[in-house]
């Protein structure tokens, strides 16, 4: 098969998110999804507390089914049961919905950046990547495993303020095997329909 997945993932991610990666990785196996029976939280180890699972139901409807805790702590609001879609403004609603029914619809893996302002005054920049998953016997992917790692350490007071999670910075798509969508994530576009 010659160069592996870990091999192709871009140069700058963390050490943190590459060992996500790696995780999820060996959890699929030669397939090209994991199943949710697959999810391991021993395996990711202290990865969980920074993880987030989203169940994408619909194009208006992706649900956070579970958190880490060090997410909860870190932004002072425990977001299980919340629509993912929430967590954006309104003008990037509809946006972010296309991005993640696209790495659906292809699917794919994405890095993303968020700076986070601190109650403090202080920014913490934070690195976001995912790993999609399938329901146990199901064909399509539904399920984006999420872990964020901080590009710096922190010691500060959390109270994140909510509009500097908005939106995200540098989007891009990672090739799990299945291509990348055919669209610059980083370049708002009008959300088209994807077959």
């Amino acid at each position: 098969m010659g160069m592996g997945f870990l091999d192709t993932l871009p140069a700058p991610l963390t050490a943190r998110s590459r060992r996500f990666f790696s995780v999820w990785h060996g959890w699929r196996g030669d397939r090209l999804l994991p199943e949710r029976r697959d999810i391991d939280h021993a395996a990711l180890g202290e990865l969980a507390e920074t993880c987030l699972l989203l169940n994408v139901r619909g194009h208006d409807d992706i649900l956070v089914e579970w958190v880490g805790r060090t997410v909860t702590d870190q932004i002072g609001v425990n977001l299980t049961g919340c629509n993912y879609l929430d967590l954006t403004s309104k003008a990037n609603r509809s946006w972010r919905a296309h991005l993640t029914m696209a790495q659906m619809a292809q699917p794919c893996s994405v890095a993303i950046y968020y700076f986070l302002r601190l109650g403090s005054g202080g920014m913490l920049p934070i690195e976001f990547v995912t790993g999609p998953l399938r329901e146990d016997g199901a064909s399509a992917a539904t399920l984006i495993l999420c872990c964020a790692s901080g590009l710096l350490p922190t010691d500060e007071a959390p109270a994140v303020d909510p509009d500097s999670y908005e939106e995200g910075e540098g989007l891009v798509f990672i090739d799990i095997g299945a291509g990348v969508p055919p669209m610059n994530p980083a370049q708002r576009q009008d959300a088209r329909t994807l077959q």
